[in-house]
């Protein structure tokens, strides 16, 4: 086998090397997940903070090794920074980077952003995560009134503005939710959310048990369904030992948004808020929409702040659709669209998590966020359906890969980090059926692709002890080594003295550091 070296000693702007003088780092959140740390930081330059700038640092639990780096400021943004910047915010508009305001707006359920200088308003970002319309849905539906019994809206299976209780009735379930009990009642409060009336129209929660198990007309149903849905999902993410993710009680109001035909999350108060609409079926009787909302709340919660840009936006809208339809099937209940109950019915369309069999990624063009959901939710789907793959494992990987999303990836580095969250959960046991769920005909991922590889120059090729290929540690220290194989599988994490080697058989890539924090990059073709 021919072997093609090249290697290249870097600084790594992720450890911010000596040179890097005006830039700095500063940690904004920290999260540790059963297979790794997630340190993610703000960057400054010349006490400037850089909007939308983030870098963020995987490390092995056991021995804080760094196992990959992940930064939006790359060589070309970093060599045009200005020598004199004014701020107070410095963004980069894909040329240049302006000196910028940066204003936000946080009023009922208006969470924006707006960039301007002082002369013009260059970007409005609404920052709730939300769609035209959600699907929601204890005595409860579970997960909404039709898809268990492969019903469709229309004939006796239709809202009729709540009035159609009736036959509607028949098609709940009665369970029960854990609540937190006060003197001749309870509230709608657990360890997970609390129901708030915090939006029009204005309808008090219950504190009257008895009144939970009545019919869906009542606006005591709204109130359970969340909860119970809400709850459910959380319990899970606990098993799956994501207990720490959302580590609050979110706020919930299941009558919102003054009557309208949608629903969304905003994380501009503390704790964020959850607000679900009333318009043609209510929202939250769909526990399709109740969960795809929450799951805006996950992806927060794995990566604040990093939902900006068309593509990541998309992927966050898929996520929502990925989460709501993995719900309906742990229980038995499969769809290939979601909001079965909320819409695909005369107030609006839903939405499909099927692949059509025609979308190739490589010829997307992105008008809006909901436009190609359809091809990352069904590429996800696949996996953790897919032959020999456990779906509870595959619901890690995607939690764990949630946790490596930057502002403005595309989808193609979204599925690029599914590879390597599949070496932390699984040791690399599912690389293959990611590949083949993401890869072609729909082309998420391309087979030859590995990670966010730098490829470099002039390396020293040294044959090993055994005749087989190898490059020996150039380093007068130690390095601190991780490879991959061709698939982005990590295939060891070790310590490497000088003079031995640092490259085995299978070993495509491998990234090690040295005792200063220099990166060494080998991409072997």
């Amino acid at each position: 086998m021919k072997v093609i070296t090249s290697l290249l000693l870097l600084i790594s702007f992720g450890l911010f090397g000596q040179t890097e003088t005006h830039l700095i780092r500063v940690q904004s959140s920290k999260h540790i997940t059963p297979f790794a740390e997630y340190d993610r930081y703000t960057l400054t330059y010349k006490e400037i903070l850089l909007l939308d700038e983030q870098e963020l640092v995987l490390k092995s639990i056991e021995d804080q090794q760094v196992i990959k780096e992940l930064s939006t400021l790359h060589d070309y943004k970093k060599a045009v920074l200005p020598s004199s910047p004014i701020g107070p915010y410095l963004w980069f508009d894909g040329i240049r980077w302006l000196n910028v305001f940066a204003d936000t707006l946080v009023s009922g359920a208006t969470h924006q952003l707006t960039i301007r200088t002082e002369d013009e308003i260059l970007e409005v970002r609404d920052l709730n995560a939300h769609y035209t319309d959600t699907t929601v849905a204890v005595r409860v539906f579970n997960p909404d009134p039709l898809s268990p019994f492969g019903f469709s809206y229309g004939g006796n299976y239709v809202d009729l503005n709540d009035g159609n209780g009736s036959i509607l009735d028949s098609l709940t379930i009665i369970d029960s939710i854990k609540v937190q009990a006060i003197p001749g009642g309870a509230v709608l409060e657990n360890d997970y959310l609390k129901v708030v009336d915090f939006d029009a129209p204005y309808i008090a929660p219950s504190t009257q048990p008895t009144a939970w198990t009545g019919g869906r007309e009542a606006s005591e149903f709204e109130q359970v369904m969340v909860v119970y849905h809400i709850s459910k999902m959380n319990v899970y993410l606990d098993s799956l030992g994501y207990d720490s993710l959302l580590n609050y009680a979110i706020h919930v109001d299941p009558h919102a948004l003054n009557g309208q035909d949608q629903s969304m999350f905003n994380f501009g108060y503390t704790p964020p808020r959850l607000y679900f609409g009333e318009g043609g079926v209510d929202d939250a009787e769909d526990a399709d929409v109740i969960i795809h909302e929450l799951s805006h709340a996950i992806s927060h919660a794995a990566a604040p702040n990093t939902n900006t840009g068309t593509e990541r936006r998309t992927f966050d809208e898929s996520l929502g659709d990925y989460f709501a339809e993995r719900y309906g099937r742990k229980i038995g209940v499969t769809s290939n669209r979601v909001f079965d109950w909320d819409g695909n019915n005369t107030f609006w369309n839903g939405r499909s998590v099927a692949y059509d069999g025609v979308k190739n990624y490589n010829n997307l063009f992105f008008s809006n966020i909901y436009q190609h959901t359809d091809i990352m939710t069904s590429a996800m789907l696949e996996f953790s359906s897919a032959s020999g793959v456990n779906p509870a494992l595959a619901d890690m990987v995607v939690l764990e890969a949630c946790h490596m999303l930057m502002p403005n990836q595309t989808l193609r580095k979204i599925a690029k980090n599914f590879l390597v969250a599949d070496s932390l959960v699984t040791g690399g046991l599912y690389q293959n059926q990611i590949l083949n769920a993401f890869g072609a005909p729909k082309n998420i991922l391309v087979s030859n692709e590995v990670g966010n590889i730098v490829s470099a120059s002039s390396p020293s090729i040294f044959p090993t002890s055994t005749g087989e290929r190898g490059v020996l540690n150039p380093t007068q220290g130690n390095l601190r080594c991780t490879e991959y194989d061709a698939l982005g599988r990590v295939l060891s994490m070790r310590t490497v003295q000088p003079g031995t080697s640092i490259l085995n058989s299978h070993t495509m890539i491998l990234e090690a550091f040295d005792e200063t924090g220099h990166r060494f990059t080998l991409k072997v073709r």
